[in-house]
């Protein structure tokens, strides 16, 4: 066992510097795979003729589309490309709605004088709340004088420019190689699904599931934060921006939410038309509405949905954030789901324990003899020291006492791929 264990350090030593060195190819490769993931359904609909047949039959659309209309396979990727960069332009649109809003306002003498107003009401309570706190009368424009001349000097420096140009540079190399990948990933006809592997067919339902997931909690999030944040006094050009922002920033585990409740506190405390009431509600509300769904709600749709604890959750994302970046971050959990159904499919005992580690407890139901009195499980942070105990358990018990996780829904799978080819 402690050879296995030295084996096993080793092997993730070399796979994270692996994957750090390899991260200009691999990254854009699985945003690549799993787009085309997602896109293959939109093309083989617009360009076969009979998946789009037995789409409109399955879903009952084929009394109102009797007649079926399909393009060249070139000319359906394109269109499905065009969709994502129309999808990923809502950011864009959502920049420019606050542009506008603050361009025009900005030419209002009247709102111009309310707003320089504000400004200097907050920078007088501020250089108060200084003198009291430090004795001193000149602290607040002191910090402020620094900041103005740090933000100078950081503009002037050659080193900033370049290390900015440079990572703009590296965003736009993944972007162009992730279209490329997906181009020819794309590429390839559609095949019937009985011919893939199991493997593929698991990790392609829970990557899909995984979508599925991020999209109706972000859209939710997103609608809470936008409509609340018009309700409490923001105007609504203001609060869509906002509401846009943040469903692209929900997508990211954890950072992305913290991220989505900063932003809109500084145009809260700014704009001049806002009672005190308001500021608060604006605060506090939209805030907590979000906790709940993404923070509460949320890592119990993960637990059911992708069968993975929330710890594993919580580790993907430190992990591939480490070695990936912001990118990471986004693709940590598909890629962990699909590393876990890669081990329960592996034949050994030690893959399946840590498949089995990384799955949910069930509740109600009995893990181990001396585990059946913990099966229901309370929060992530009241069960992490109980993870543990369960994990070494699990990785140290004695050969041929693990057993391969069942799979309860494999038949389903089958059947329901086998009705797909169909």
């Amino acid at each position: 066992t402690v050879i296995a264990m030295g084996v096993a350090v080793i092997a993730s030593a070399c796979a994270c510097w692996l994957l750090q060195v390899l991260a200009y190819l691999l990254r854009p490769l699985v945003t690549a795979t799993g787009a085309a993931l997602l896109l293959r359904p939109l093309v083989d609909f617009v360009s076969d003729a009979a998946y789009q047949r037995e789409t409109l039959r399955r879903n009952r659309l084929r009394v109102c589309c009797p007649r079926v209309f399909t393009v060249p396979r070139i000319v359906a990727i394109v269109f499905a490309l065009v969709v994502v960069c129309a999808v990923f332009g809502t950011l864009v649109w959502a920049l420019y709605l606050g542009r506008v809003y603050f361009l025009v306002h900005w030419n209002d003498p009247d709102w111009n004088s309310r707003f320089t107003t504000r400004i200097n009401d907050l920078g007088r309570s501020m250089s108060e709340m200084a003198k009291r706190v430090f004795k001193k009368d000149d602290v607040a424009e002191e910090a402020w004088a620094r900041l103005l001349a740090n933000i100078e000097t950081t503009l002037k420096d050659e080193e900033f420019w370049e290390t900015l140009g440079v990572g703009v540079f590296h965003y736009m190399q993944d972007i162009m190689l992730m279209l490329f990948y997906t181009l020819f990933l794309l590429a390839p006809r559609r095949e019937l699904s009985r011919a893939r592997s199991l493997v593929a067919r698991r990790i392609h339902k829970a990557t899909r599931r995984f979508v599925s997931i991020m999209v109706q909690i972000a859209v939710v999030r997103a609608l809470s934060v936008g409509s609340l944040l018009g309700l409490c006094g923001v105007p609504w050009p203001l609060a869509i921006a906002v509401a846009i922002v943040s469903f692209w920033l929900f997508f990211i585990p954890t950072l992305g939410s913290i991220v989505a409740s900063i932003l809109p506190l500084p145009m809260i405390v700014l704009l001049p038309d806002l009672t005190e009431r308001q500021r608060v509600a604006g605060s506090i509300i939209p805030n907590l509405v979000s906790f709940l769904v993404g923070d509460l709600i949320g890592p119990v749709v993960y637990r059911k949905g992708l069968d993975l604890n929330e710890v594993t959750v919580l580790l993907a994302l430190v992990f591939w954030y480490s070695v990936w970046g912001a990118a990471g971050a986004v693709l940590g959990v598909p890629l962990t789901c699909a590393l876990k159904i890669v081990l329960e499919e592996m034949p050994h005992e030690g893959a399946h324990a840590l498949a089995a580690v990384m799955a949910p407890v069930q509740s109600g139901t009995a893990v181990d003899g001396a585990d059946a009195a913990s099966a229901v499980r309370v929060p992530m942070t009241l069960t992490f020291i109980a993870w543990l105990k369960r994990t070494c358990g699990r990785l140290f018990k004695p050969s041929g006492m693990t057993q391969p996780r069942p799979r309860a829904d494999e038949e389903a799978l089958l059947a329901e791929s086998s009705s797909d080819s169909e």
